[in-house]
């Protein structure tokens, strides 16, 4: 039951974020599909720091390893940030989600390793911790809680170049834990052509952005 219920959560936690905007995605049987990269966030402050926060790739039975009986939920996607005239930076953010489990951590530096298609291994490592010691009440008839975390690994520019090649597994280690996660393609959707996409489109939106007296 928890589970299952743990699905239907994150699935509806990824509609949800996007329900006052372009979704990015069709709705079948199996959940999302023809999935597309969209601007999720689009922000820059008085002082100069530009952020850039794209959409997720939303995991289903059909286009990765999750089942109903799966401890753990993720979900892929790409941020990219500067400060003044400095380089961007872009991170792959992952969120993690769980019913079964009462807490949940990455801790900083934790590393991360993505296997393309043509079996090359891409190492990232966490920005900073993230961590969900609260979780949120889902449910009080089975006393059910569930753990959110977005864990952001720092990513090059080369590297994001790579995933076009498709993904076939990410290794996480969550909890102190190792947790290995597949993809697969179906129908048009493959996370790896996704991030690629969206790389494109978060840097543009990034470039398009215009100072704070701009237009004044």
């Amino acid at each position: 039951m928890k589970n299952l219920l743990l699905i239907l959560l994150a699935t509806f936690m990824s509609f949800n974020t996007m329900v006052a905007q372009e979704k990015g995605y069709k709705i079948g049987f199996f959940g999302a599909y023809n999935q597309y990269p969209i601007i999720e966030s689009n922000q820059q402050t008085s002082d100069g720091i530009k952020i850039v926060t794209g959409s997720r790739f939303i995991s289903t039975t059909k286009n990765s390893s999750y089942t109903t009986k799966s401890e753990l939920y993720f979900e892929l996607g790409l941020s990219v940030s500067q400060i003044g005239n400095e380089p961007l930076e872009y991170t792959l953010d992952v969120m993690a989600v769980t019913t079964d489990l009462n807490s949940l951590y990455v801790f900083k530096d934790s590393p991360m390793l993505i296997k393309l298609y043509d079996d090359e291994v891409i190492k990232l490592f966490c920005k900073e911790k993230a961590e969900d010691n609260i979780g949120e009440v889902v449910s009080l008839t089975y006393n059910i809680h569930r753990y959110t975390i977005i864990a952001q690994y720092k990513i090059s520019k080369e590297d994001i170049e790579k995933l076009k090649k498709g993904i076939k597994k990410i290794r996480l280690e969550v909890n102190a834990e190792k947790r290995d996660y597949e993809y697969k393609r179906y129908k048009k959707d493959e996370v790896g052509a996704f991030l690629f996409e969206e790389y494109n489109l978060i840097t543009k939106a990034l470039s398009e952005q215009t100072s704070f007296e701009e237009g004044f």
